[in-house]
């Protein structure tokens, strides 16, 4: 069922019908922490924030399908209940995440919420979830700063994980003595630039210049310019912002090898930056090319819905959080009107995801993933990763 919605796009998944639905909801009481609900058979309601518009727009129809497919693999119900997915656009921007949550747990009485890619959208909504004991789940790496809330969880590591490692890497065994960082100028690209320094700085190496574009740059030149002569080049950008960044880097003559978190070179935009990708290197949790059953089975499952379909990060993250929202409330059978224990219980999950396992960090509720260092390659002309070396988990 499609409602629109005066400010943006609103999707309804809903699997009551008839007098049923009407029954189940007459039944309903709004409660903190979701909706205290007389009937168990009453539908378990998860609210989904994603960008499907703004620089990160590319992102959230391939997320909510992903979303919708996994949910789809146990029927949409669990522990007998019928699951209701409500599909939100944060439009990129933390202000309209901060609505579409109030939106969600003041109108739709939802269970919970995943949130959000955004990395700011993601901060911003913590602690209005927390205050409410709504439990806030992230599919993506995300700035740190969820570890303050405790019905918070992110099924993935922190943004500046991998970056972090990468930079370790970078000047252990790549043999790089200086780099220029170059990264978004909001919380995510701080992040990263800030993580892949210290890794890199801590190993001996020297980060000769530091620099940061606005979100939704266009044209990098007068930021690219600045990187002098390094070994490496560092890049921390992601969404529309990402692919101009790769387009421009060679334009502008630059030689230094580009070294990347992974959302520089995830696969949904690969195919639009095109052979200027080659040869870049990056640290990330998940790759498409990774050889488990599991990542197998997802790319399986979501090629079945449509052959076109691109496997990602963000994608694999859509699959390994609803694998967790599956698992969380089976554990609970279906009783997940209590949002501490919801996150409790999430945090102690150890499961099968598209990288390897996921598990989760019970303190802070960050996911604990492996990383792997791969490299861009050109495919008989589409762009692939090959991927070099695990180098932690």
């Amino acid at each position: 069922m499609l409602k629109t919605h005066p400010r943006k796009r609103f999707v309804r998944f809903g699997v009551l019908g008839g007098c049923a639905a009407v029954l189940a909801l007459v039944s309903a009481t709004a409660g903190l922490g979701g909706v205290t609900r007389t009937d168990a058979k009453a539908p378990i309601k998860i609210g989904i924030i994603l960008p499907y518009t703004g620089a990160f727009g590319l992102y959230g129809k391939p997320m909510e399908a992903t979303f919708r497919a996994r949910f789809a693999k146990v029927n949409n119900k669990i522990a007998g209940r019928p699951v209701q997915l409500y599909f939100v656009d944060e439009a990129t921007d933390p202000k309209t995440a901060v609505l579409d949550a109030n939106q969600l747990v003041t109108q739709q009485h939802v269970n919970a919420i995943v949130c959000c890619v955004t990395g700011g959208a993601t901060l911003a909504v913590g602690p209005i979830l927390s205050q409410q004991s709504i439990p806030q789940i992230g599919p993506i790496p995300n700035p740190a700063g969820l570890e303050n809330y405790a019905t918070a969880a992110m099924a993935a590591p922190t943004a500046g994980h991998d970056a972090q490692l990468l930079g370790t890497y970078a000047a252990k065994n790549l043999k790089d003595k200086t780099v220029a960082v170059l990264a978004s100028d909001f919380s995510y690209g701080h992040e990263v630039a800030d993580a892949f320094t210290k890794g890199f700085e801590n190993a001996g190496g020297n980060v000769t210049t530091t620099v940061y574009a606005p979100l939704g740059t266009t044209d990098f030149g007068s930021y690219l310019t600045k990187i002098g002569k390094v070994d490496a080049v560092f890049g921390g950008f992601a969404g529309a912002d990402a692919i101009a960044f790769v387009k421009q880097y060679r334009q502008f003559g630059n030689k230094a090898t580009l070294l990347a978190h992974g959302t520089l070179v995830t696969e949904l935009v690969l195919k639009a930056e095109g052979p200027a990708a080659t040869g870049i290197s990056a640290a990330f949790y998940y790759s498409s090319g990774l050889n488990f059953a599991d990542n197998k089975d997802f790319i399986r499952t979501m090629k079945a819905v449509d052959q076109n379909f691109v496997p990602s990060h963000f994608t694999a993250g859509a699959w390994a959080t609803g694998s967790a929202i599956i698992a969380t409330a089976q554990k609970l059978k279906g009783n997940v009107t209590n949002g501490k224990t919801f996150a409790k219980t999430l945090r102690g999950l150890k499961i099968k995801a598209p990288w390897g396992t996921l598990k989760f960090n019970k303190k802070t509720g960050y996911g604990v993933t492996p990383t792997y260092f791969y490299t861009v390659v050109d495919n008989n002309g589409t762009m692939t990763h090959k991927i070099l070396a695990k180098i932690s988990g």
